[in-house]
C-alpha cells in the first residue's frame, strides 16, 4: 500500500512551515497591525502576515527574542504554501539557534490531493520531524468514511526515510487493517528495496505468498526477483530484467521456474513437475538509420518459450491475467525503409501448448521481403510499377524444410472518364513462385515446386456523394477482375504451402455506402460478391454483407454475414445489438462459423452495465456455447464510487488451461474478488479462487 505517497505532500508542507525563518539569505517580510520593538525583542499584534519565500504565515500575535533566537506565534497560527493550507493550532514555537520547532493541535489540508491531516503535536528538530496521535483522510472532515490513524510518525528529511507506528485503516470508525510498523523511503527516485508482497488464497494452490525484491543500481536498468510459495502446491522464483539502452529503445527479459509437489502432480495428473520458461521483449525505432534523414529502420522482438501453460498461470494471482490461448507466438521483425525501397526481415515461431510435443508444428523463420515502392514509369503519371520479393523458410522439429520464394511485379495504368466520375486502372502482373523441399517424408511426390503466372487485373470504380436535405450519402462502386494470361506450373505442391498472392480468374463486385445525418453516421452498408471462373466447383464464392445501423440515438445493430450458394446457407456471421446511454450499456453478440458444412463455432455473449444515480456501476457478463450447451464464462459485480473511495466486488467463472499426461485440458475457476481504493491513498485487494 503506497503510504509514501500519502504523507509526502502533507509532510513537505509541514517541514517548511516548521522552519519559517532561518539565518539564510531568504528575504523575510513582516506585516502587522501593531509593532512594538525594544532592545532585543519584537512584539507583533493583530493580523500578522509573514512572507518567507513562497510560504505565508498567519497569526494573531508574535514575539521574537533576538538574544535567544526564539520566535513564538500564537492565536490561530496558519500557513499557506502553493495549494496547501495548514492550521498549526494556537501556538507555535521556533528556536532558530537550535533549528527546532514545536506545534500543537495542528491541521493540514492539501487541495491538490484533497488530503487532510490532523495531529496532536508535531516537533521538528533540525532534519527530524515527529508527529504524534494523528489521522489522515480525504473524506468529509467532520465524519470521514475512511481515515488512517497512527500513534506516532518520524521523518528524517536528510535520509528521506519515514517510520509510521501502529497505522490502522478505519472504515466508518471500524478498524479494517492494522500494521504494527511501516518504514519506507520518501525518495522519488527508483531505489533498491522490497516491493509490496502479493498474498492470496486458492482452493487448489492453498495460501499464496510472493515477495518482490526490486534492484535498481542504475537509471538505465532494474531487476525484480520474486520468490513465491503456494503452500498446497510448491514453490518457485520469477525474475524480470528491464533496461533502456538508447533514448529510442527499451527491452525486458523475464524468466521463471516453479516446482510442484508430488502430491499435487498426482492429484491433477500433471504432465510436468516443473514449469519454466523465458520471455524477451525489445523494440527500437532506430538501429542503423539516421533519425534526422529520410531513411528509417526499426526492430521488434517478442519471444516466449515455455514448457507448459502453467509457466504463465503461476505468474498471476488472478485468473483474469492468464493466457487462454494454446498457441504461443514468438516474433522478430526488422525493417529498413527509404523513400524508394523497403527491406524487411521477419520470423515467427509457434508453441502449441495443447500438444505433448511441438516437433510437428510448422515454423516460418526467417522471412525476407524486398519491396520497391510504386513509382512512375518513364516519368508518365498514368503508368506506374512496383516490385515485391519474399523469401520464406518453413521448417519443423522433424527436420522437414521448405524454402519458398515469391516475386510479384505489376505494371499499372491509370485513367479516368466523365470528369473523374469513373476511374479505371489496368495492370499486368508478373508472379513467380518456387519452393525447394528438404528432408521431406517418403510420401512426397517431388523435391520442388515452380510456378510462373501472368495475369491481368482491371479495376473500375467510382466515388459518389450527394446531399438530400440533412442527409449526406457517399457511395463507392467497384468492379475488380483478375484474369490469368499465361501460366506454367510443374513439380509437387506440398499441402503445407499455400499460394495466396496469385489469384485464379475471378471478379469481385462491391459497393460501400455511408449515410450521415448532421455529420453523424447512422447507416453503413457494404456488399461484396466474388465470382469464380477457374478451378472451382461453383461459380459464386461467399456473398459478404456488412451492415451497421444506428437508430433512436442509443441503439446500434451490426452484422457481418457470409452466405454460401454452394452450401445454401450462412457459413460465418458476426452480429451484435447494442444499447448505450448515460445509465445503461448493454451488448448482445453472436458468433457463428461453419467449415465443410460442419458448425465449428456458435456462441453468444451478453455484457451489461448499469450506472445508478449514486454513480455506482453494476455489471455482468455471460458467454454461452450452443455447441456444448453450457456456459463458457459468466461474472457479476458492482463498482461503488464515492468522493474519497471506491469499491469493486464481484464473482466470475473462467476456464484455466493446464497440461496433463493425457494432453491439454482446462479447469473451471470460480473467482471471488474484492478491491477497495482509498483516494488518493491507494488500494488493496483480495481474491479467492475455487477450482473444479
Amino acid at each position: 500500500m503506497p503510504f509514501r505517497l500519502l504523507f509526502l505532500s502533507l509532510l513537505v508542507h509541514l517541514c517548511v512551515c516548521a522552519a519559517p525563518i532561518s539565518n539564510t539569505q531568504t528575504r523575510v517580510e513582516v506585516m502587522a497591525a501593531q509593532l512594538v520593538q525594544e532592545a532585543k525583542t519584537l512584539d507583533l499584534d493583530g493580523d500578522i502576515v509573514i512572507f518567507y519565500g513562497d510560504v505565508v504565515l498567519l497569526a494573531d500575535r508574535a514575539h521574537y527574542n533576538a538574544e535567544s533566537f526564539i520566535l513564538e506565534l500564537s492565536g490561530h497560527v496558519a500557513m499557506i504554501k502553493d495549494m496547501a493550507y495548514a492550521s498549526l493550532g494556537e501556538q507555535m514555537k521556533v528556536d532558530l539557534k537550535k533549528d527546532r520547532a514545536e506545534m500543537k493541535s495542528l491541521f493540514i489540508m492539501d487541495y491538490n490531493s484533497e488530503l487532510w491531516l490532523r495531529g496532536k503535536e508535531a516537533v521538528r528538530n533540525k532534519d527530524l520531524l515527529t508527529l504524534s496521535h494523528a489521522l489522515v483522510s480525504s473524506c468529509d472532515i467532520e465524519c470521514p468514511d475512511w481515515y488512517l490513524k497512527f500513534s506516532s510518525l518520524d521523518f528524517n528529511s536528510t535520509r528521506q526515510w519515514m517510520n509510521v507506528y501502529n497505522p490502522v485503516i478505519y472504515m466508518a470508525d471500524v478498524p479494517v487493517l492494522y500494521f504494527p510498523y511501516l518504514g519506507f523511503s520518501t525518495n522519488h527516485k527508483r531505489r533498491t528495496g522490497l516491493l509490496r508482497p502479493d498474498i492470496g488464497v486458492s482452493s487448489r494452490d492453498g495460501i499464496f505468498y510472493a515477495q518482490p525484491i526490486f534492484i535498481a543500481p542504475d537509471p538505465q536498468w532494474d531487476l525484480q526477483i520474486t520468490p513465491q510459495i503456494r503452500f498446497s502446491r510448491g514453490k518457485g522464483i520469477y525474475g524480470d530484467f528491464r533496461f533502456v539502452d538508447t533514448p529510442h529503445s527499451r527491452g525486458e527479459i523475464k524468466s521463471g521456474f516453479f516446482h510442484s509437489k508430488r502430491s499435487f502432480i498426482d492429484q491433477y495428473n500433471l504432465k510436468n513437475s516443473s514449469h519454466y520458461g523465458f520471455e524477451v521483449r525489445y523494440d527500437s525505432s532506430s538501429i542503423f538509420a539516421d533519425e534526422a534523414g529520410d531513411n528509417h529502420d526499426g526492430v521488434y522482438v517478442d519471444i516466449t518459450y515455455l514448457n507448459d501453460p502453467d509457466y504463465l498461470n503461476l505468474q498471476a494471482r488472478s485468473a483474469s491475467e492468464l493466457a487462454n490461448s494454446s498457441q504461443v507466438l514468438s516474433r522478430f521483425n526488422y525493417y529498413y525503409n527509404t523513400p524508394q525501397n523497403y527491406v524487411g526481415v521477419y520470423g515467427k515461431y509457434f508453441i502449441d501448448t495443447s500438444l505433448s510435443s511441438n516437433k510437428d508444428t510448422v515454423q516460418s523463420l526467417p522471412i525476407v521481403q524486398l519491396h520497391h515502392y510504386q513509382n512512375r514509369l518513364f516519368g508518365w503519371d498514368a503508368l506506374n510499377y512496383f516490385a515485391d520479393y519474399r523469401l520464406t523458410n518453413f521448417f519443423s522439429g522433424t527436420g522437414k524444410n521448405i524454402q519458398m520464394q515469391e516475386l510479384n511485379a505489376p505494371l499499372i495504368f491509370y485513367t479516368d472518364f466523365f470528369d473523374e466520375y469513373l476511374k479505371l486502372s489496368i495492370s499486368e502482373n508478373l508472379y513467380y513462385a518456387y519452393a525447394g523441399y528438404h528432408n521431406m517424408p517418403k510420401s512426397a511426390e517431388g523435391n520442388y515446386y515452380q510456378m510462373f503466372r501472368n495475369y491481368h487485373k482491371i479495376d473500375i470504380y467510382s466515388d459518389l456523394a450527394k446531399k438530400y436535405g440533412s442527409v449526406f450519402h457517399t457511395m463507392q462502386l467497384r468492379a475488380t477482375y483478375n484474369k490469368p494470361s499465361f501460366s506454367s506450373e510443374n513439380g509437387y505442391m506440398d499441402p503445407s504451402v499455400s499460394i495466396l498472392r496469385s489469384p485464379s480468374e475471378n471478379m469481385t463486385l462491391s459497393s460501400i455506402n455511408y449515410f450521415y445525418n448532421d455529420s453523424d453516421e447512422f447507416f453503413y452498408y457494404r456488399i461484396a460478391q466474388p465470382i469464380l471462373y477457374e478451378k472451382s466447383d461453383h461459380r459464386y464464392a461467399d456473398l459478404e454483407q456488412e451492415v451497421r445501423y444506428r437508430f433512436l440515438k442509443n441503439y446500434e445493430l451490426y452484422t457481418d454475414l457470409f452466405y454460401s450458394y454452394y452450401q445454401k446457407g450462412v457459413t460465418a456471421a458476426t452480429s451484435h445489438i447494442k444499447y448505450s446511454d448515460l445509465v445503461y450499456d448493454i451488448m448482445l453478440t453472436h458468433f457463428y462459423k461453419t467449415l465443410n458444412s460442419s458448425t465449428t463455432s456458435d456462441f453468444f455473449t451478453l455484457n451489461a452495465t448499469y450506472r445508478s444515480e449514486s454513480a455506482n456501476d453494476w455489471y455482468g457478463e455471460v458467454a454461452y456455447d450452443n455447441l456444448d450447451s453450457k456456459m463458457n464464462r459468466w461474472g457479476v459485480g458492482v463498482h461503488l464510487f464515492r468522493h474519497c473511495w471506491d469499491l469493486n466486488l464481484g464473482i466470475k467463472d473462467e476456464r484455466r488451461p493446464i497440461l496433463t499426461s493425457a494432453g491439454a485440458q482446462s479447469v473451471d475457476n470460480l473467482v471471488f474478488y474484492f478491491q477497495i481504493n482509498l483516494v488518493p491513498l491507494g488500494g488493496f485487494e483480495h481474491t479467492y479462487e475455487q477450482e473444479f
